[in-house]
Formats: structure tokens, sequence, C-alpha cells
């Protein structure tokens, strides 16, 4: 196709297919050529627009292919959109690839393509003929790589079902074929609800690879190659700048400005401020309904922390990074563009001028309470949420005090068995009065809000704190180890002196509590009986990043998973409760889960706070919860070499696959660890 022809070079809608249309993305170009010649997979993840598609046609291109030192003509690729394979058949999927394959073969092979056009005229599309012929595909030296575009579409249809996944990983084994996949989120996230299909052997051959914004080089040259494209000149550098200006390095809504840019009259030399206005107003009316449908997809969370970024959470951050609407910028989160910020402002505005309702109303899963009053409690702020709940920062002007408020996702309170699963973990924490384990005020309902009110803990969870200080390389010091150690050991000694078996006890569930005076007492008394200003949620209001150089308490929050061993049975057989990366073996279905299981969770943070890492890791949840049943675990010294012998025997001891040979009790543990550091003269004292 010659291009020059075209009115148009700017392609903003649909898939690139032209190699001169294609620019930039070089370092995933590179990663994936890295997967494809020694026979690997990757899984490309992303959202909407950012080019998923076309990276995949781009890496297919003979060009491409002779570039990093492979012969088009026996490296063969295979592509398929998955999109409209929601409700198709297995045999479906092998009549897309041999028709792909038989497209593709070349003309020193056309035996072969015979044999694959024979074979999809019979419809003899069994699993075991297609793999002899693409065995034979290998022993004529040709290469394949499949790539799977839209994953979305096979991973949700429920006619592909293990075994098939177990085909497709059978011919990565045997016969060398690498997959790219393409999907707006990853394996994982599309699978999680399938542990069978989560199981699969498949899903373990792929590494991830995030697609987010451009590089601001790749950007440019992408509006300078696209320009020059069609008749006449190209950008000049105040039509560029303008377009980088407006969409940010975003590929699809540069495209969009870029497409409105090359409208204007006398493009390629410098305008009037009024005919550059043309154009972005142009821009601006049709990038609104895609920022609309961003906002709609984003969490309520998500949203907080879009408005104020640098006042959100380095997790929710990364998060908003990783779907390509944040960039950081002179060290500041800023959205990916001008034109993007603005309509954030406009909601920020939107919600600014919203009158505060004191009443509650039936709510959706999406409604944010924030504004809205619960009782005696006003709602301030989200927090963060989980399966059945979302936390909220709330304010209870009686008393002057901030609580924490979870309510019960509304999509749960019409279930009676989850409500019934709500009151006993208000119930649990009730019984449980420990300076280490969060307080529960209150419980309630109104209208269709039901809800819990707990003491609020301002500071960070543990999770972010070793996060923090794996993303710094720093280690955390001995005094924080051991305040985390001792404060949730005595946690939990106390909650199994009350027949209460946490089940879930992982850093996430830790929070670190900053003593400050000020905190609870008044000081900042709100004026007019109107909570006060809250820069920030949860996480965020903490110095992230940063040693806890200030004393700290360990509190143990989320008992919602908390198993009360004389109660009811609130679980169906064989379900699997907790988080796989800290489960004890028994947890997924070796025993009986007592308060062994606990502890053993204690020791696995443990680990991971003596070393950076934890004990096992796998590509899937399930083949984390197998190691943690049938692998021993590495040494501590292993990974930390410092660190004395006979620390190393304590973890060895409390990460034990039976109970019985455990640590009987968290104050038995974290006194075995305090002595056994003592035992090495480079850690003297051990408030260090």
């Amino acid at each position: 196709m010659d291009l020059r022809s075209l009115r148009n070079p700017f392609f903003s809608r649909q898939r690139i297919t032209d190699p001169g249309c294609f620019v930039g993305r070089q370092r995933e170009i590179e990663s994936l050529y890295s997967a494809i010649i020694t026979h690997q997979c990757r899984s490309i993840v992303g959202e909407r627009k950012l080019g998923k598609s076309s990276l995949l046609t781009a890496v297919a291109r003979p060009a491409m292919l002779e570039r990093y030192g492979l012969d088009p003509t026996r490296t063969l690729f295979l592509y398929l959109d998955l999109e409209g394979m929601a409700s198709a058949e297995r045999e479906d999927f092998w009549i897309e690839v041999l028709d792909r394959l038989s497209a593709v073969l070349p003309p020193a092979v056309d035996a072969l393509r015979d044999r694959v056009e024979r074979l999809l005229d019979t419809g003899e599309l069994r699993f075991t003929t297609v793999r002899r012929l693409l065995r034979r595909v290998r022993d004529a030296g040709l290469d394949l790589v499949l790539t799977l575009d839209e994953f979305e579409g096979l991973a949700q249809n429920p006619n592909f079902e293990p075994d098939f996944y177990g085909e497709l990983r059978s011919l990565a084994g045997e016969l060398g074929i690498a997959y790219l996949t393409a999907s707006k989120r990853g394996l994982y996230e599309l699978t999680y609800h399938h542990t069978d299909t989560l199981s699969s052997p498949f899903f373990n051959i792929f590494s991830e690879m995030t697609l987010g914004l451009m590089a601001e080089d790749e950007a440019r040259g992408l509006l300078e190659t696209l320009s020059r494209q069609g008749s006449g000149p190209g950008f000049c550098d105040e039509e560029a700048e303008l377009a980088l200006e407006l969409a940010g390095p975003h590929p699809f809504f540069l495209q969009i400005a870029g497409f409105y840019l090359y409208e204007l009259p006398g493009r390629g030399e410098p305008q009037s401020p009024d005919i550059y206005e043309r154009a972005a107003r142009r821009f601006t009316a049709e990038a609104e309904d895609h920022y609309r449908y961003i906002w709609s997809q984003l969490s309520d969370e998500e949203q907080q922390a879009l408005l104020s970024p640098n006042m959100a959470s380095e997790l929710l951050r990364r998060t908003l990074q990783a779907k390509a609407l944040i960039r950081l910028e002179q060290e500041r989160f800023v959205p990916f563009g001008h034109s993007f910020a603005i309509f954030l402002e406009g909601r920020r505005h939107q919600k600014q001028a919203s009158p505060t309702d004191d009443t509650i109303v039936e709510t959706t899963s999406a409604t944010d309470l924030t504004g809205k009053r619960l009782g005696n409690y006003r709602v301030v702020a989200a927090l963060g949420h989980g399966g059945m709940a979302k936390v909220y920062k709330g304010y209870q002007p009686l008393l002057d005090r901030y609580v924490a408020i979870k309510a019960l996702a509304p999509r749960f309170a019409t279930d009676e068995e989850f409500r019934a699963r709500f009151q006993r973990e208000a119930a649990a924490i009730a019984r449980l009065r420990h300076p280490n384990i969060v307080q529960v005020y209150d419980f309630g309902a109104k209208s269709s809000i039901h809800y819990m009110v707990m003491e609020y803990i301002a500071g960070d969870t543990l999770k972010m704190r070793i996060r923090a200080a794996r993303a710094t390389g720093e280690q955390l010091t001995r005094r924080e180890i051991l305040s985390v150690l001792r404060g949730v050991a005595a946690a939990l000694d106390h909650a199994h002196a009350r027949e209460i078996i946490h089940r879930d006890v992982k850093p996430a569930n830790i929070m670190l509590r900053i003593e400050d005076p000020a905190q609870n007492t008044g000081l900042g008394r709100p004026t007019q009986g109107e909570p006060p200003h809250t820069p920030g949620t949860g996480e965020s209001e903490a110095s992230l990043g940063e040693p806890l150089s200030s004393a700290f308490i360990p509190v143990l929050t989320d008992f919602g998973v908390a198993k009360i061993m004389e109660g009811v049975q609130f679980t169906g057989t064989g379900m699997t409760i907790g988080t796989p990366d800290y489960m004890a073996p028994e947890q997924g279905g070796n025993g009986q889960v007592t308060h062994s299981a606990d502890l053993y969770s204690l020791a696995v943070i443990l680990y991971e706070m003596l070393t950076g890492d934890l004990p096992f890791t796998a590509d899937t949840p399930v083949a984390v919860l197998l190691k943690h049943m049938s692998d021993v675990p590495p040494s501590i010294r292993a990974r930390a070499p410092d660190l004395p012998e006979a620390l190393a025997q304590v973890m060895d001891r409390a990460l034990a696959k039976t109970p019985q040979e455990r640590y009987p009790t968290g104050a038995a543990l974290a006194q075995a660890v305090a002595q056994a550091w003592d035992l090495d003269p480079a850690h003297p004292g051990d408030e260090k």
C-alpha cells in the first residue's frame, strides 16, 4: 500500500499492520525476541489501546526477524485473534491454527501445506492428529511462534478445560513452540477463579511483560514518522509539542492528536494560537469519551488515587502506572497527558461540589460511601478493600476520634451466609482485647449497609515496609524485625488462648502503628462538628520507603477468615482459605488446621523480613502452596550469609511441615529467635 496516497496516515482506531507505521517499543521487541530465540513464552499485559496487537504484528515482520538473526522462511508466526473465541469449541481453535499455518508455510514445503489443507478438509482435528502434523513441521526445520491476541477470549471460555492447556504445554515442551499472549489482565488474574485451570503447567512457562506508556523519544519518533508518511510536510516542532502536551506518550491518544493536527491548513509551519486551539478542541471532543470509559473501569480507590496521585500509597501509584494513567515527571506523579489532567480536574471539582448527604441510600458495589453518615460516624475517605468488604476512614464527632469502618460490599449484604460471616468476624475480634490486635468499637446496619467500626491505625502495613526495603536494597533493622515478631506472636497467643485461629497472617494484615502523642488526643479538633481534612488514606499517611525510626507497635488486623474453634464452620468442605505465599502445609489439605498454622505463617513473615525474599515462589498460587506442602525451604543463610547458624536452625523448626515439630507458641518462637541472634557477636543487643 502506498501510504502517501492516504489523506491522513494516523491510524488511531485499528491495529497497525503496515511496517512503515509502527514506531518504537524497542525494549519490548528485544524482550520478545529473547524469548523467541530461546523458545520461551511471554505474556504481554496492558490496558486497551496501548498497542499490544500492533506489537505482536510488528515482531512478526520479516525485516525484524532478520535484524535478530533469524531466517523469516524458517521461523513462522501464527497470529490468532481470540476475541471471538469466548463461545468457540476446541476444534475451532485448531482449525484457526492450521489455517494460519497453511498461509505462512514457505514454498519449499508445499507437500506439507497440502497435508495441512487435506486435514482441514477432512475435519479430523483431534489433538493427536494436529500434534503429528506439527511434529512434521518441526522435522522440516521450521520453528513456530504462536501469538494469541486477546487471550481473554480463550481463558474465559468454559469449553477449554485444563487438559486443553496441558495439550498446549506439551507442544511447547516437545516441539519447542513459543507462545506470545496479549491480554488486558495477567494470566493469573484471568484464570484465578478456575483453580484447575490455573494449576495447569501451561501457565508456569510464561514470564509477564507489562506494556505501558511509550518512552518520550519514541513518542516523538511516532509523530515524526507518521506525519511524513502522507502527502506534504511533516509536523513542525510546535505541532509535535502540542500533540505531546495534549496526549502525553500514550500511543492511542497521541495518534488521535496527530490525526487532528494533520488536518490543519498550513501543516508543517507555525500557526496562530487559534488554529492550534481548533485541533485541541477536536482532540478533546473525541478523547473525552475514552476518558469517561477509563474512569468507569477504575475502582473507588483508584479513582481517588488518580485525583491526588502524590498522596496515594505506593501500591496504588504502581497500579496506575501499570495502567498507563500516570507517569513520573520531575519527581511528581502526573496524569499521562494535559488533556487527561483537565478531565481529572473536572472530576475533582465535581466531587468537591457534591453536597454532603447524611443519609444512606441503596447502593451498588461501585458506590463510594465517602461523605455519607453511618449512625454516629462520618465516612471521610476510602482506605482499601478486600473480597467481601471495603474499609473507610471515619470520624466519630461525639468522641472526637478517627475510626476505621469496614462495610460489607452491598452485593454480599443480601446473602445471609455472608452477613453471618461478617458478624462472626466482628464477634471474634470483640473477644480479643490486646494492644497488638485491632479493637472493635461497634457493629451495626443502616439500610442495606452492614458495617463494623474498629480503631483507626495511622501507619503503613508491614507489606509496604518490606516492599519499600526491597525497592531500595536495604534490610529491615533488627529492632524492626524483633518488634514485629514479638508483637504479632503475642497477638496470636492471645487469640489462640481464646480458641480463635486467624488463618491469614501475612504482612498486608499487620499494621505498623506509629506512636504519635498527638494522635486521638483532641489536637487539631475539627470545627463546627466537621471531620478534619484528610491528607491521604491508609498507607500513604506515613512516610513510605523510610525506615521506622520512630517507635511503632505492630497490630494484627483482618480476622475475616478466622475460625472460632468451638463455633460454626462456615467454609465449604475442602475449601482452601488463606494467602498461598504464607500458608501452612496443612492449609492445603494435608491435615487439620490448628493454631500452629498461624505460627507457620508468622515464620514465613520472619523469613521474608530476614532475607528480603519469600521461602517459596512460583508462577501460580497453587504451585506456591504445593511447595509449602512438599519442598524444604532454602536456609536463610543461603540468602543472607551474615545471619547466625543458630537462627537458621530456629527457622528450620519454625517452618517444619508437621505442626507438632514447630514451636508450641508465638512466645516460644520469639524467644528462640532472640536467643539465637544473641549468639552472633556481630549483632550485640537486640534493640539495634
